[in-house]
């Protein structure tokens, strides 16, 4: 039941998060606007998500939660910003590379404990069409995991 509440509760942060942000067309120079969702497996599987926007031409930031299966029963919420490589590479069109930092608070179900967390990121996208894309992301720090997603592009 608790992990039902959970996702609940990540689906109304994102779906009132994405009610308040103007879409944008999404081209080489605009990064923005797009959410984010990573399925992870293996002893620290999860499900993660995030919706970023853009604030300069290379950089986006976003608010982020992730949820954990298993015996941890836990849930992160926080913010990442990550700079795109993509002018500096001079990348075709259909790829993206970006690194970058995300820091939150890890809220344990059982003892109602609040960790915080800071990660290090780099991931890569390939998209399909303006709306769909394929990511990798891998990470490090104190719960960054990285996984395989799709980006869904507004």
């Amino acid at each position: 039941m608790k992990i039902l509440c959970k996702t609940l509760l990540v689906g109304v942060l994102f779906l009132a998060l994405s009610g308040t942000l103007y879409a944008q067309e999404t081209t080489q120079e605009n990064h923005g606007n797009a959410l984010n969702l990573f399925v992870k497996f293996g002893d620290n599987s999860s499900i993660s998500g995030n919706y970023e926007f853009q604030v300069h031409q290379d950089i986006t930031v976003a608010p982020m939660a992730r949820i954990w299966f298993g015996g941890k029963n836990t849930l992160s919420i926080g913010a990442r910003a990550d700079y795109y490589f993509d002018r500096l590479f001079k990348l075709p069109e259909p790829w993206d590379i970006w690194g970058g930092v995300d820091a939150g608070f890890v809220i344990a179900g059982d003892d109602n404990k609040d960790d915080f967390n800071l990660n290090l990121h780099i991931g890569g996208e390939y998209k399909f069409n303006d709306m769909w894309g394929l990511i990798l992301e891998f990470g490090g720090g104190s719960t960054s995991s990285g996984g395989i997603g799709v980006g869904i592009h507004f």
